[in-house]
Formats: C-alpha cells, structure tokens, sequence
C-alpha cells in the first residue's frame, strides 16, 4: 500500500444534520468506502486510517499494515493488542473542536462474512462459536461484506456496511436505525483517536501515520 496521504473531495450528505462534524466523517467514509473500496474491488487487505482537515478536502493517512499488525494476525487481534498499550477513554469529555490538520476521527476498512438474518448456524458451529473461533466463514450460506468503522474525537461512532453486489449502508451512533458498533475494532479506534485527541499518540508507542513522501 502507498505511504502517500489521499486528498478526498466528498460530497455533502445525503440527509445533513444540524452536526456539520458528523456530517464531514459520514461524507468522508462513503467517499473512501467508494472510491478506495468498491472501485478497486473485493479481496482487498484491510486498511487502517487517520483524518485531517485540509480544507478545502480532508487528507487520509493510512497506516502500512506492516506497521499495526507485523506478525499477520487477524487484523481485529492485531488493532486490540495495539489498543492495550493505550489508556481507556474516561467516561465523561469535554466536547472537541475539529482544527485544521488536526486528527479528527480513526477508521478502519475491512472485509469479513456475515450471517444472513433468515440463516441459522449449523449445531457444529455454534460449538465453535461458543468457545471463542470464528465461524462464519464456514458458513455455505455466508455473505461477503465490507466494513468501514471509525470514531471520531468526541467518541461518535460510525459504521458503514455493503454486502456484495448491493448498496452501502451507513449509520451515525445517535441517529436513528443505528447499528451496532461494541466490539474489538470500534473499541480499539475510540482509544487510538483519544490518543491522538491527548497527545498520547506521540508519547506511547501508536503506529502514527506516515509521513508524506
């Protein structure tokens, strides 16, 4: 992958709230999620990322994989282990102001396999679900998604989903239908953003993103 920061243009939202911080993040995903995912096909490594403002787009920093997962684990294994080295997010904050060429939201792209809602797991493989593996690949009915996930510097999180072949959904936590965003990959994005919020990011061990080349 390129060390070379991207300069995206995206467009205003489809339904802008009266959150123009949210709305930027929201803009900016479908734009990756378009023009660096669905334009370059599936099969894809996952890809890590910090956003900036540069006005009049926003700049997006990938981070090599090399440099977050260098022992080739299951990326989500590999963005908690980073996350451990970093301090939780305290449960209250004081709300944050997005600056020029400050980092205001993490994400991350990836591609996994879901369960169709109507589709029951195989007794074998609730087994193995219940003691800890990964099971859905396994599945014959699985499906191919593509997911997009950040939170931003006040703790906001996205999540962005496209099964193979259909359209892209996204949800803004807050707003109504939102999907559900616990989990290892959401958690470790709001400690890595809060990193960077706080200054940690050049004080710990964080793999920043690359400088530009």
């Amino acid at each position: 992958m390129s060390r070379e920061p991207r300069i995206l243009s995206a467009s205003a939202p489809a339904q802008p709230s009266d959150d123009s911080a949210a709305d930027m993040v929201a803009s900016t995903l479908t734009a990756i999620e378009s023009q660096l995912g669905e334009a370059q096909g599936w099969d894809l490594p996952p890809r890590l990322f910090a956003l900036r403002l540069q006005p009049p787009g926003v700049r997006v920093d990938f981070i090599p994989e090399a440099l977050w997962n260098p022992a080739g684990i299951n990326p989500a294994d590999a963005l908690g282990h980073h996350a451990e080295t970093l301090p939780p997010v305290p449960p209250l904050l004081v709300p944050g102001v997005v600056h020029e060429d400050s980092v205001f939201a993490v994400g991350f792209m990836f591609e996994g396999w879901s369960k169709p809602k109507n589709v029951e797991l195989p007794r074998e493989l609730r087994t193995l679900r219940n003691c800890g593996e990964r099971v859905l690949h396994l599945l014959p009915d699985r499906q191919e998604i593509r997911i997009v996930q950040a939170v931003d510097l006040n703790q906001r999180a996205f999540h962005m989903v496209r099964v193979r072949g259909g359209q892209p959904r996204l949800s803004v936590a807050g707003r109504k239908d939102a999907l559900e965003t616990e989990g290892t990959i959401p958690d470790a994005l709001s400690r890595f953003v809060h990193a960077f919020r706080t200054g940690l990011a050049q004080q710990v061990k964080y793999p920043a993103p690359a400088p530009q080349m």
